[in-house]
């Protein structure tokens, strides 16, 4: 159910707080080496994992977030281009993306472009990318990272920057503090618990749950999703528990103990009814993805449908429902 990347920023109507508003910038600075062209965006940090995948997408390449350089709540995503592949069309590009944001009340944006000396930026970028424990229980690292697991913990290993979901965005944290919460409370038969991930992007919700003992069907209509969340189940060697499937949620018939779905709130009104008929009695839906505007027609939609709410998280306007069928 992953939007298009440009989509999925613009759908999700984020607020910031207004600092001094500014309209986008362009520089040029010269250096006397020039053999990588760098890009900057200066965004609210609410923004950082849906711009990183953008400026991903658009140069091909990973990308470098940062807070350093930024003002209080902002980053600084740098992408690096080769001189023949960064040109008019692409700046204007970068430009458009700002102005477009910037409708959204998005403050500071900003834009530089720089010539720079020439590094190895296709391994410079993963320095920024650590281990992160996202939950008391969760740790996701990329693959180049090592992490000693303490006793408790689910470690994921997510390659950063192939699909949406490194665990970076609220809405993502939200899912998985919403998952370790209901994970006690689940039925007990059948084992292992069979839980659908909906619009899984890099499969790191799918993963979670795999970690904890689930049987996993994680199901998204994006084929870059799907092809990110296969690779991710590789790297984390769970292909006896995680099935990927470029499968539209109406086509299923079978019915599951935990249904996880972290996706645009126009899709989880749209989606109601599917996701509340494929729930198993005494089972779970956690839905992410909105925010605290949303919440009334989201809750009132489910509420309507016969399920419960049984616990509500927020951080950062985000909201995640957990809802019961009892």
């Amino acid at each position: 159910m992953r939007l298009g990347v440009r989509e999925k920023c613009l759908s999700q109507r984020h607020k910031f707080a207004r600092i001094a508003i500014s309209k986008p910038r362009a520089y040029i600075f010269t250096m006397a080496t020039k053999t990588w062209i760098e890009v900057r965006l200066l965004l609210p940090k609410n923004m950082a994992e849906e711009a990183s995948l953008y400026l991903t997408d658009f140069s091909g390449r990973g990308v470098i977030i940062e807070e350093k350089g930024a003002p209080p709540g902002g980053v600084v995503i740098r992408g690096f281009f080769p001189p023949e592949e960064f040109g008019p069309w692409q700046r204007e590009e970068l430009n458009q993306y700002l102005a477009r944001l910037g409708r959204y009340d998005l403050y500071p944006l900003g834009l530089e472009v720089l010539q720079v000396a020439d590094e190895d930026w296709g391994e410079v970028w993963k320095a920024h990318f650590k281990p992160l424990k996202i939950t008391s229980r969760v740790v996701v690292r990329p693959p180049w990272e090592e992490y000693e697991a303490a006793p408790g913990e689910v470690v994921v290993t997510i390659h950063p920057g192939m699909a949406f979901g490194t665990g970076r965005h609220p809405s993502t944290a939200l899912c998985l503090r919403a998952l370790e919460e209901i994970w006690g409370q689940l039925p007990m038969e059948p084992q292992p618990w069979p839980v659908l991930d909906v619009g899984t992007g890099t499969g790191i919700l799918a993963l979670a749950a795999a970690r904890m003992g689930a049987g996993v069907l994680a199901i998204d209509l994006d084929p870059e999703a799907v092809a990110a969340a296969l690779k991710n189940v590789r790297l984390n060697a769970l292909e006896d528990r995680i099935l990927v499937e470029e499968t539209p949620l109406a086509f299923l018939r079978q019915q599951f103990a935990l249904i996880l779905a972290n996706i645009t709130a126009p899709d989880l009104l749209s989606l109601a009814e599917a996701l509340a008929g494929r729930l198993l009695a005494g089972g779970a839906l956690i839905l992410s993805g909105f925010l605290e505007e949303d919440l009334p027609a989201i809750r009132s939609r489910y509420l309507g449908l016969g399920l419960k709410e049984t616990g509500r998280l927020t951080e950062e306007n985000w909201v995640s429902l957990i809802l019961r069928r009892l």
